[in-house]
């Protein structure tokens, strides 16, 4: 991912050589790792320095504040989901119903990694307390859904541009819900493969069902 191609919040005219772009994305990933071993009130600019093997110094050049540094971290894990999520619809060929189900396959199994089931709960609880980052939140989620609404398109055609945008939103809600349930050493997590064919078949049928193609096949099978 080019840091360089999004909007971010470290300080103007810093990483726009190669060196300083990956600077800046060692910063991201030390951030991303106190986040998760530490949570947010353990984000403190001095561990991430520590952790990126550099001077405090050197990282204020980069994020005068942590509300900064939030910023991009959420921009940077979001941007990385979306970088696979590109490459699986690839590898997944022509095929909407594929893609869909290989992106399905990735997000649900990735639910299940210690460092995602610690990551999005610690951000979902400080969304509650802080409108900021709730914001952010919410911007994550947006374009996260962005790749749902579009295959969803492509696989029912009939859908109007609302019906897309809800059906991406249940299906984002209803994997990121499995978190709590199916996470890294939650109660269910040894169900979770049972939980993701679910899931998937479920998704599938809804958008078959969904639009004016849906309300014919009903139509259909009432008479």
């Amino acid at each position: 991912m080019d840091l360089n191609q999004r909007q971010t919040s470290h300080r103007p005219g810093t990483a726009t050589q190669s060196k300083g772009q990956s600077r800046l994305a060692s910063i991201l990933d030390a951030a991303r790792a106190v986040f998760i071993n530490a949570g947010y009130a353990g984000l403190t600019m001095r561990k991430v320095a520590d952790r990126a093997g550099i001077s405090i110094g050197n990282l204020n050049y980069y994020y005068r504040t942590k509300d900064d540094l939030l910023r991009d971290l959420i921009d940077h894990v979001i941007g990385g989901y979306l970088h696979v999520f590109g490459k699986l619809r690839d590898a997944a060929g022509q095929s909407p119903q594929k893609q869909l189900e290989s992106i399905l396959d990735y997000w649900i199994d990735d639910l299940g990694t210690p460092e995602t089931t610690a990551f999005f709960p610690e951000l979902w609880a400080l969304a509650n307390h802080d409108p900021h980052v709730a914001e952010l939140v919410d911007g994550l989620y947006a374009r996260a859904r962005e790749p749902l609404d579009e295959i969803i398109g492509l696989m029912n055609p009939a859908c109007t541009p609302r019906e897309r945008r809800q059906l991406a939103l249940f299906m984002c809600a209803a994997m990121e819900g499995l978190t709590v349930f199916a996470g890294n050493g939650k109660p269910w997590a040894s169900q979770r493969a049972q939980l993701k064919r679910i899931a998937i078949e479920d998704f599938m049928q809804l958008i078959g069902r969904s639009g004016g193609t849906g309300a014919q096949t009903r139509a259909r099978q009432t008479v």
